[in-house]
């Protein structure tokens, strides 16, 4: 009977969030997407959470009166994203309402338990992209000075007014997929769940959730320096967008950020 109401009720929240799932899924999948991650955060989610079955076995199941207030809110947030036509509040709110509903069918101290597997489902809904506009382009203004002073090192004569950086074979353009905001909302999602499942201390899990922000913005400064150099020795057409030097580049600063998360962890130890 249970498994019955949970169904019905998923369904119920199917049919009012219909119109914000399928915002988020072309958000997801948009060309320019800062969240083509957003499918695989419920399944990290869900991991953890599955991480935590024996703990969980242990704790009695019981109702919370604060989580039937917080569905309620999560609703009248819904409603007014929905009347302002403004997704992304209407996103939010389908996070608490999901903290809601998990505080009010399986009590505090299951919620207590699983609380960071929740709270990391927030990585899954999109901010508004007026805000991705102001963040992104002080971020491409650190990309394209920090990248141009790089190359200049190597005696490179390069010059940049703005976002556009001249070489002797022509200019680059510094755009938003360059600015590493990508990067820097991706590897806050992986710093989060890295620094969770390390055996750190609180304090210094913390401290190396806020360290994923300067590696993403070093990896992707790296990149963009790759990316000039690669310009000035075989030509604008090596690295143009969707070329294999391109795309392949965004792959190697991953890996080289993680590769700094680790070494931070370790050092933190």
């Amino acid at each position: 009977m249970k498994l019955l109401g949970t169904v019905i009720l998923c369904v119920l929240i199917f049919f009012c969030y219909s119109d914000v799932l399928e915002w988020m899924y072309y958000r997801y999948m948009s060309p320019d997407s800062y969240y083509s991650h957003g499918f695989l955060i419920p399944f990290v989610s869900l991991f953890l959470i599955w991480q935590d079955r024996d703990r969980l076995q242990e704790v009695e199941n019981n109702h919370s009166q604060l989580g039937l207030i917080i569905v309620c809110l999560s609703l009248l947030l819904h409603v007014a994203g929905t009347v302002i036509y403004i997704y992304s509040v209407s996103g939010f709110s389908l996070f608490f309402l999901i903290i809601g509903l998990t505080l009010f069918l399986f009590g505090s101290q299951i919620t207590r338990i699983i609380a960071f597997p929740l709270m990391f489902l927030v990585f899954m809904f999109p901010v508004p992209m007026a805000f991705i506009s102001i963040i992104s382009f002080p971020l491409k203004m650190i990309a394209a000075k920090s990248g141009v002073y790089l190359v200049s090192l190597l005696g490179i004569p390069i010059l940049r007014e703005g976002f556009n950086i001249s070489i002797p074979d022509g200019s680059l353009i510094v755009g938003n997929p360059c600015s590493g905001l990508r990067s820097l909302i991706s590897f806050l999602a992986l710093g989060a769940v890295y620094a969770y499942l390390t055996s750190l201390p609180l304090v210094r899990k913390w401290i190396l959730f806020i360290i994923s922000v300067p590696i993403a913005l070093l990896v992707n400064i790296v990149r963009v320096s790759i990316l000039i150099l690669v310009s000035h020795f075989w030509g604008l057409a090596a690295a143009a967008p969707d070329t294999m030097i391109h795309t392949g580049s965004g792959l190697v600063i991953f890996i080289i950020g993680i590769l700094f998360l680790f070494l931070s962890s370790k050092v933190l130890e």
